[in-house]
Formats: structure tokens, sequence, C-alpha cells
């Protein structure tokens, strides 16, 4: 070897040969490299004005635990360090990004900023879990291993639905859920903000509605609502982390705190008491009554006013005592005023059954025939089947925690099925939601054990295609990604099926 080479052979490390990554949810395409990048002192992220807020939100989230500068630069063109590329002339599908870790540097692009995003977070996979730590972590090599990725989802709709109204959740805590659901490239939060144990938004033109009917809860309680500009402030930081949220005002059954707080939407004329049990009760709104319509039309038009999304979730489920022909007029009205607003209509699988006009969405939890007529009235389908995305279903014989009505849904559960029904093609489902419904959920704690690590198994069935999904290859990097939920102190429920791996 010439004297000049082996001087440098002694003089200049090698970078390390890191593990493969266990990513969750598996990217579409990665081959693994040699060597490795290591973020330090000097590391710029590098960007330009429309992919800032994306930089920001990575520099952000990393400098807790690694302590280390990570300064911004608008100049995506610089070579080294971290340069994110926005670049809408890109083949790439929606939301896709790739991204290249050499030893001197880490590129991601993408088509659109979520794309951007999801790679960011990809990123963020391949650092050690501490990485994933809000405060600062001493002697750890921020180091990812040099590897190529190509990535974009099935599915455009892949979320979670968290029932706000009969146990109340405020801003703080869904935001941390939000941060969790970004983590897992989940894009829709679905806020059942109403039911017959609260109603948990305020509307200025009834304001009755959350300060008598957000006065409890299940079981009794102080219940609590989210007021216009708490409502706001979630969307905001939910929309920052490319999720869009999803408002449901559960009508016309499940109506009970609308009706304990107005006695002109009751045929009595007089206020009902509140309900705080568990169950459902058949006290829908009186559909007849003179001050019905503009109650439902000031209601949905305040919540479209505040939300930027494009979907108004009308509930439409287990309207017991509603005859069908007045059921069915009433759905219709509700896809009117949606409508007006600028919005489309969603509902739960039993509006499949009324003549809607498309494009309207049914989410599938319990009759797939509804789905189904759904679908051949020119609707499209949210997947949530009970038997695989209801998450207050009991994990296993092992929880003691969950109800069993649907049966019991493991992580397996979760993972093992195909959001698209047999017959059905894949146009006609936008996506699937995990659906956690909280009678009996009163706690962070009882919140994360019974979320995840599911909904980290419906990520993946989001995401990935279904012939690149297998249950066993899951299961083993979904033991080390519990490393990562360890250190964001997440109390998921610890499944038998899974070999965890902890830091």
């Amino acid at each position: 070897m010439p004297l000049l080479s082996l001087l440098l052979a002694c003089t200049t490390p090698k970078s390390e040969d890191l593990p493969a990554p266990l990513l969750v949810p598996a990217p579409v395409w990665m081959e693994d490299g040699e060597g490795s990048y290591t973020l330090d002192g000097d590391t710029i992220i590098h960007a330009d004005a429309d992919s800032r807020a994306v930089a920001d939100l990575l520099a952000e989230a990393l400098r807790p635990a690694t302590g280390l500068p990570l300064e911004v630069a608008l100049d995506s063109a610089a070579e080294g360090g971290l340069r994110l590329e926005l670049d809408p002339s890109l083949d790439l599908p929606a939301e896709g990004y790739t991204l290249d870790v050499f030893e001197d540097s880490v590129v991601i692009a993408a088509r659109d900023t979520a794309g951007l995003f999801y790679g960011t977070q990809t990123f963020r996979q391949l650092l050690p879990p501490e990485a994933w730590s809000g405060t600062a972590v001493e002697g750890t090599a921020w180091s990812v291993p040099v590897v190529s990725i190509e990535d974009s989802p099935r599915f455009a709709w892949r979320g979670a639905m968290i029932d706000v109204a009969r146990h109340f959740f405020g801003v703080e805590e869904m935001e941390r859920q939000i941060d969790l659901l970004a983590m897992h490239k989940l894009n829709r939060l679905h806020l059942h903000l109403t039911d017959d144990q609260g109603w948990r938004i305020e509307i200025l033109s009834w304001p009755l509605l959350a300060e008598v009917g957000g006065s409890t809860q299940v079981g009794g309680g102080e219940g609590g609502y989210y007021t216009q500009g708490d409502y706001v402030a979630l969307v905001d930081y939910a929309a920052e982390r490319h999720i869009t949220v999803v408002p449901e005002i559960d009508f016309p059954g499940h109506a009970h705190a609308a009706l304990a707080s107005y006695g002109e939407l009751n045929e009595s004329g007089t206020p009902v008491d509140l309900y705080t049990g568990e169950g459902v009760i058949s006290t829908p709104l009186w559909l007849e009554g003179p001050a019905t319509a503009g109650f439902v039309a000031d209601v949905l038009g305040e919540v479209a006013a505040l939300t930027p999304g494009e979907w108004i979730h009308v509930g439409g489920d287990e309207a017991v005592g509603v005859a069908p022909e007045d059921y069915a007029a009433f759905l219709v009205e509700m896809q009117a005023v949606v409508s007006a607003e600028g919005k489309t209509l969603a509902g739960w699988d039993e509006i499949g059954v009324v003549p809607l006009a498309p494009p309207f969405l049914a989410q599938h939890w319990f009759d797939e025939a509804n789905a189904r007529d759904a679908v051949t009235r020119g609707g499209q389908l949210v997947a949530s089947p009970a038997e695989h995305a209801y998450l207050d279903m009991e994990h296993d014989t092992a929880a003691d925690y969950g109800q069993i009505w649907a049966g019991r849904v493991n992580v397996q559960d979760a993972y093992d099925w195909d959001p698209v029904p047999a017959g059905l093609d894949e146009a006609d489902v936008v996506g699937l939601e995990g659906a956690m419904w909280a009678e009996f959920i009163d706690s962070r704690e009882r919140l994360d054990f019974m979320l995840w690590p599911r909904l980290a198994a419906h990520a993946e069935v989001g995401w990935s295609a279904s012939e690149a999904r297998e249950w066993e290859d899951f299961r083993t990097r979904l033991g080390s990604h519990g490393a990562r939920l360890d250190v964001l102190d997440v109390g998921y429920y610890q499944s038998r099926q899974v070999d965890w791996v902890h830091p």
C-alpha cells in the first residue's frame, strides 16, 4: 500500500456499520448500505422557504435529546448535513418521499410537504430510540445507517377516532396523541365530540350545549369541553403535523346531552336529565320540532367554519326509536346543510341505506351490507370493522380491561386484515380508522393501554400494500419499536404475541 494511503487508513476512522433499521410502518422499498451518518454540533438542516416548517419541526424534535443546535438554514442546495428537498415534479405518489443516507449527508425529497414530513419521521426512527426523549441524553452517538428508502402510502385516509364525549380529554392530552399519530404516519384524527353523556365543543349560538351538556361524563364527574379557541388550536396543531381533524356531531341518535341542554329540542318542551350511564338510550332529536332544523344548521355551520378539513361526520348510528323514513329524510337534510358549508358528509355505516348524493363517506363498523349499499349509491368507505378496529375491546385473555361484545382484538387481529371487503375495489375504500370508544376510558393510562400498540398495527395496514405485509416480520419490528414508545413514556399494552425490546 502506498505510504499516503496507509497513513490515511490509520488516521481516518471508518464509519460504523449499524444494524438494519426496523421501521414501523415498513417502507415500500429499502436498501441497506455500508457505514453510517452521525449528527453532531456542526450539523445543519438545509431547507427552502416551502419546507422550512417541516425542517423546524424536525429540529425542535431532535434538540431536547441530542443537545445539538441543529440550525435550520434556508439553502436547500447546500452540500452536507440534512437536506430537505421539496420538488412538485418528482415522480412520487402523494405523501411519498425518498430518503438517502450517505456517510457525509442525508437527503429527504418529496413532491409535497406531507411526504417530506413523513420522510423526517422515518429519519427519526433510524436514530437510536433515545432520540425520542424530551430531555437530554448523555453518552449516545446520534448515528443512522447508510440506507436508501422510497416510500408512499397505500391509502389516503389513515386515522384514529377518539371518543371525547363519554370521557373528556383536554387539549394537552390530545396534542400528545397527535404526536404519536404523526410518528406512525397516521393522518386523520376523528373526534367524537357529542354523545348521550357529553357535548364537548362550544357552540356560540347555543351556549348551553357545552355549559350544561358538557358538565358531566360517564360515571359522573366534571366533564369538560373545548372552547372554540381550544378546538382551533387543536386543529392547527394537528395540521402542522399533516393530520386533518374530522369532527363528529352525532345526530339524530346519541343526542341526549343536547336534549338535556335545551327543552325546545324535546317534544315535551323541557330538558331531560343529564345522563351519566354507559349504554345507548333512546332519546333522539325531536325531528319534527320547530327548532330542530335551525339548531342542526347552526351547530353544523359553526363546526364547519372552525374546521378547514373537507369532512364533517354526522354520526347517524344507533338512531333508536326513529322511523326509517324519518331517519332517511333527516340525513338527506343534513347532507344539504353540510354541502352548503362546502364540506363532505361522513357517517357510520347505517347511512348506507339512505339515498345520499355522492360524494359521501360511510364508516363501516358493524353491518357490511350497509357499507356495500353505500358504495352502490356512489359513496366510499372508511374501514373500522369492530372485530379488527374497535380499540375498546380487550386485547386478549391476559388483559384485565376492555369490552368483548365484538370479541377480543389482539395485535395480530389489528394487523391481519384488509380494509377492502371482498368483492369491492380498492377505489371504493379511502382508508381505515382505529376507533377508541371511551365509556370506560377515564385516564391517560387507560387511553394509552387501549390505543397502543394496536394503532401501530393499523398504521402499517393503512400505509403498506397488503401483499407486502407479513405478521412475523411486523411483530419483530414492533418489538423493537416498543423501545421508542418506552422513551416516550407511552403506557402501551405489552402483548405476549410480541417479543419486546426495551432500552
